[in-house]
Order: structure tokens, then C-alpha cells, then sequence
């Protein structure tokens, strides 16, 4: 007995690790087939979302591929547009719906190779264990049963889990028939709209072919319209006595008029319309002459102003620049008088004088003066006067300064520049000279070069030009050195 008891030992250790070896290879055999299940739903589900993709390939093909026009009513419209809204959230909430399946199917996965991994296999190692262990105490079988009995509970929470998962994987087999009734829904409202398009085609060259027939019309409304113009000019009567009149009619009448109008063949039918067209060109004729007459006479009226305006500023210039030569010479040369003169044509010809005078009352003032003459007197207030020509040096420059401080006084410059301007004057006139100068320069500034003692007598400031070693230099001097300066440089 005890040699079979010891057999009997040594064939149930023998048994239970092929028994465990047994259950382990069942267990990767059905993880094997479970991960072989899920994959190819999961194979199925790519296929159907490859269909879906080329489906909705194909229709975005076809929607590009034609015009972009706008077939379906507002109604239609607007449903559309729910339906494309309705389409979007269904596929968000499908794509919601697949991730969180992909998740429970993966936590499902998770569970179920805990579950096949190790919980059967250890209820497996439980029941062997129970089985060796039948000649134990009571108390660990009990502790083994509670331990089964939570193995049990867990198992069963495992498969509250498994039927949740399976109720998603219902809700989403219903969310993909919701799906495809709308995509179904979608596909007909497509086609609608294709049987539209092609419906507006058709009508689009239905209107091609009556534009073309409208066109033809108008070419045949023209010519005859050029024919009635080549009958010439019609009275509006003509056009409203015939409106409701039978075209038959009117064909048969216009062919007796015809064979009427042959007898009149020589007779020019455009004489009247020519003689319509001539008057209005003429009348458009006078009119622009007219207009141009006007415009004539207000630019000579303007032309007229702008002379009389020129010629009053200079006789008013003229006089002004005469009084104050007058005034300037006296006070240069007491003794003497001074005027200026306005040169005319009457005075070179006066034997044309009576030939002259209708001219100068059509034509400008100005146009008659030649030029200025000056007369000056240097010992007496009542002779005649001398010209320019008939005055030495010394005296032309006197003149000249006088013309100078007379233009000065009309029209004042902020500066005059003098080289040497009393070098031909006398003393009393270099005198003068000066003091007309210092009366004059709170108006103005004189600069003045000179060799006389006469200019320095009211100078303000005083410079003096030295030329050494082929250089000048200028440098401010005192007015006692440009008196010493000036009498050196004097002649013995």
C-alpha cells in the first residue's frame, strides 16, 4: 500500500504541471483568439471607414467638378444646412463615441487579460491547491473559499464592466445606422441637386437658342429701319396710323407705292433731310459765332482795362520819380533846376501832328512815349536847361545821382553800394553829395568807396583796404586815420 500511495504521490506531482501547463496554453489560446476577434472588427471597421472615405471622396469630386451655382430653393437651402449641421455633430459624436469605445475595448482588453491571466489562473492554482489539500484542516479550506468567493465577486464586476461595454458598442452601431441615413439623406439631396443642374443647363440653351432668334430679329428690325431711312424724313403720323393695320395689307400697299415710286426715280429722296441737316449745322454755326464774337469783345474790354491800369502806373511812377529829381537836384545844386521829361512821337514829327492825333485817342497813352529826357540847369532857375550830351563828366554823375536818390525815395532798397561817386564831383557838390546821403540813410544803408575828405564828414563806420605783397587786407580803422589815410593818398 504504501508503495502504491508513494506511486500514486509521484504521478499526481507528475499531473499537476502538465495540468498547469495545460490551463496556461488554453489561456493563450483564447487571449490568441480574443485579440484575433478584436482585431479583425477592428480590420472590419477600417474597411467600412475606407468605403465611407471613398464614398465622400467620389461625391467631393463630383461637387467640385461642377459649377458652382446656386439651384435649390431657400427651403431646400436651409435644409441642407441642417442636415450638414445635424451630419457634423453625428460624426463628432461618432468620433466621441470611437475613442471612448477604443478606450473601453482597451480597459475591456485589460481586464480580460487580468482577468484570463490572472484570476483564472489563480482559481486553476485554487482548485488544485483544494485538491491537494483535501486532507487539511477546515480552516484553511474555509479561508479558501472566501478567497474563491472574492474571486467569484470580481469576476462578476468584471462582466458589469463587459455588459457596459457592450451597451456603448450597441449605441454606437445605432449612432452609424443614424449615420448612414443621413449620408443617405445627403447622397439624395446631391443627386436633387445634380437633376437640378443638369434641368438648368437645358434651360440655359433654351435661352441661347431664343437670344440667338432675338438676335436675328433685331438684324432684320434694322435693316428694315435703314430702308425707312433711305425713304427719308416720315412724319409721326406714319408710324401710328399703320400700328394695327394687317401686315398682308401693308405688304401690298407698300408694293403699289413701290411701283409709284419708280415713276420718280430721277428725284433726289434725300433733298429734304440734307436741307434739315444743312439748316441745323448752320444754325449750330451762328451760335458758336456768336459765342465767339462775345468772347472777343470781353478780352478786348480786359486787354483795354489792363492797358488803361499799366498806363496809369506809369505815369503815376513817372511823375513821382519827377518830382523827386526836381527836389533831389535842388537840394544838390541850389543854384541850379532839374526835370525829367517824357520823349513822344509828336515831338519827333510834329509835322504828322494833325495825322497823329485820331491815333492817339484810339490807341494807349504809353505807346506814344519814346523814352525819358533829363534838362538841367547848374546857374539859374529860368533858362531852357541843358541835355545829357551837353554836360561834362562831373556833371553827368551828378545827374546820375540824382536820378538814384530820386528812385530811392519812390522806391527805397534796403542797401546801394557807391565806387568812388565823387571822384569827378567838385567840392561843393561832394558837399552836398554827402549830406543827401546822411539825410537818406535812416531808410537804407550806403556803402561808399572814396578818396575825398568830403564822404567821411557823416560816415558811421570806416574801413581801410591796404594792398601789400600782392594781397589786400580790409580792416576797421578810426576816423581820424581814414582822414590821414585819404589826404597821404592825395596828390601833392
Amino acid at each position: 500500500m504504501q508503495l502504491i500511495e508513494a506511486r500514486r504521490r509521484q504521478v499526481q506531482d507528475s499531473r499537476d504541471p502538465l495540468l498547469f501547463d495545460l490551463n496556461s496554453k488554453m489561456k493563450e489560446e483564447t487571449n490568441l483568439k480574443e485579440s484575433k476577434a478584436s482585431k479583425e472588427r477592428s480590420l472590419i471597421n477600417l474597411h467600412s471607414n475606407i468605403k465611407m472615405l471613398k464614398a465622400q471622396k467620389e461625391a467631393h469630386q463630383m461637387e467640385m467638378s461642377t459649377e458652382l451655382t446656386q439651384t435649390l430653393t431657400s427651403q431646400e437651402q436651409r435644409r441642407l444646412e441642417e442636415l450638414i449641421t445635424k451630419i457634423e455633430q453625428m460624426r463628432e459624436r461618432l468620433s466621441n463615441f470611437s475613442t471612448s469605445r477604443s478606450e473601453l475595448e482597451a480597459r475591456k482588453n485589460v481586464l480580460e487579460n487580468e482577468l484570463n491571466a490572472n484570476l483564472k489562473r489563480r482559481r486553476e492554482e485554487l482548485l488544485i491547491h483544494i485538491e491537494s489539500l483535501a486532507t487539511t484542516d477546515d480552516d484553511q479550506i474555509h479561508n479558501t473559499k472566501d478567497e474563491l468567493e472574492k474571486l467569484i465577486q470580481d469576476m462578476s464586476e468584471r462582466a458589469d464592466v463587459v455588459l457596459f461595454i457592450i451597451e456603448i458598442e450597441t449605441e454606437l452601431q445605432n449612432s452609424s445606422t443614424v449615420l448612414s441615413e443621413k449620408s443617405s439623406d445627403l447622397e439624395k439631396l446631391k443627386s436633387e441637386q445634380i437633376e437640378r443642374q443638369q434641368k438648368l443647363e437645358r434651360q440655359q440653351k433654351n435661352v441661347d437658342k431664343f437670344l440667338s432668334k432675338r438676335k436675328l430679329i433685331l438684324q432684320k428690325k434694322e435693316e428694315c429701319t435703314k430702308n425707312i431711312r433711305e425713304l427719308g424724313a416720315l412724319p409721326d403720323e406714319a408710324f401710328k396710323k399703320y400700328e394695327n393695320t394687317d401686315p398682308t395689307k401693308l405688304l401690298k400697299q407698300l408694293h403699289k407705292v413701290n411701283e409709284g415710286l419708280k415713276k420718280y426715280s430721277h428725284v433726289n429722296k434725300k433733298a429734304f433731310e440734307q436741307y434739315n441737316n444743312f439748316t441745323k449745322q448752320r444754325d449750330t454755326l451762328t451760335k458758336r459765332k456768336d459765342e465767339l464774337d462775345q468772347s472777343k469783345r470781353a478780352i478786348n474790354e480786359l486787354i483795354t482795362v489792363l492797358d488803361q491800369r499799366k498806363d496809369e502806373a506809369i505815369e503815376r511812377t513817372f511823375k513821382q520819380v519827377a518830382k523827386y529829381f526836381s527836389e533831389v537836384f535842388e537840394k544838390l545844386v541850389p543854384a541850379g533846376r532839374g526835370q525829367l521829361i517824357m520823349q513822344r512821337r509828336i515831338d519827333r514829327d510834329s509835322e504828322e501832328e494833325d495825322d497823329d492825333d485820331d491815333n492817339d485817342h484810339e490807341g494807349s497813352v504809353v505807346d506814344n512815349y519814346t523814352g525819358v529826357a533829363i534838362k538841367v540847369s547848374f546857374n539859374s532857375k529860368t533858362d531852357e536847361g541843358l541835355r545829357m550830351q551837353q554836360l561834362s563828366g562831373g556833371q553827368k554823375s551828378l545827374v546820375a545821382l540824382t536820378l538814384i536818390f530820386a528812385i530811392q525815395q519812390c522806391d527805397p532798397a534796403p542797401f546801394y553800394l557807391f565806387d568812388e561817386i565823387d571822384a569827378a564831383l567838385d567840392a561843393q557838390y561832394r558837399t552836398a553829395v554827402a549830406s543827401m546821403i546822411h539825410e537818406l540813410c535812416d531808410n537804407g544803408q550806403f556803402i561808399t568807396t572814396t578818396f575825398r575828405p568830403e564822404m567821411l564828414a557823416n560816415a558811421d563806420k570806416f574801413y581801410g583796404v591796404t594792398f601789400s605783397n600782392k594781397v589786400s587786407r580790409v580792416s576797421a580803422i578810426s576816423k581820424d586815420d581814414a582822414l590821414n589815410f585819404i589826404t597821404q593818398e592825395q596828390p601833392q
